[in-house]
């Protein structure tokens, strides 16, 4: 399940190298996404309180189409849905199991908690990006200064100062 690892690593589950659903069911044939939606949803439902054998019949049914409402997502951000959901950060009401609950927390709760984590991290990146492309005058030298010494160098003939003029 690596629910754990998602819930600890939420940066590595967005930005993973990983499969959507849609991927996975042209990678392995239509239905294995829903299949593996299952399987996170029975583990959610073996772990609550329910032993409604009426539940479990639905369960099938609702991964289908709860697995093609979201097939545009990663799995490993789903398993980060799922292992938040399990952990009662999304509808409390968890050990009760239904799941019309779980469709409702991903689109209500995770949705847009994801969007927001994701701009958050790509802000971050890049405020890196621009920082690591910051000019920094070498030592001894302001932006000023640089640019005088190098064009008196490029009118000496210099032609490593004049590149260093030219834009690109």
């Amino acid at each position: 399940m690596q629910w754990g690892y998602a819930a600890g690593n939420p940066e590595k589950a967005y930005m993973a190298d990983c499969p959507t659903l849609l991927q996975l069911d042209a990678l392995y044939g239509g239905g294995t996404s829903a299949y593996w939606v299952d399987t996170q949803v029975s583990a959610l439902f073996g772990s609550s309180s329910s032993r409604e054998k009426g539940v479990v019949d639905g369960i099938g049914i609702f991964c289908q189409s709860f697995s093609s409402q979201i097939s545009g997502f990663k799995l490993s951000e789903v398993m980060l849905f799922f292992a938040r959901y399990k952990a009662g950060r999304y509808d409390n009401s968890y050990g009760a199991f239904d799941s019309r609950r779980i469709g409702n927390a991903f689109f209500k709760e995770f949705v847009p908690e994801r969007n927001k984590e994701l701009d958050l991290i790509n802000r971050n990146k890049l405020a890196e990006e621009i920082e690591r492309r910051r000019f920094v005058p070498p030592k001894g030298h302001t932006s000023l200064s640089l640019v005088q010494e190098l064009r008196r160098r490029a009118a000496d003939g210099d032609k490593e100062a004049l590149r260093q003029l030219t834009p690109p």
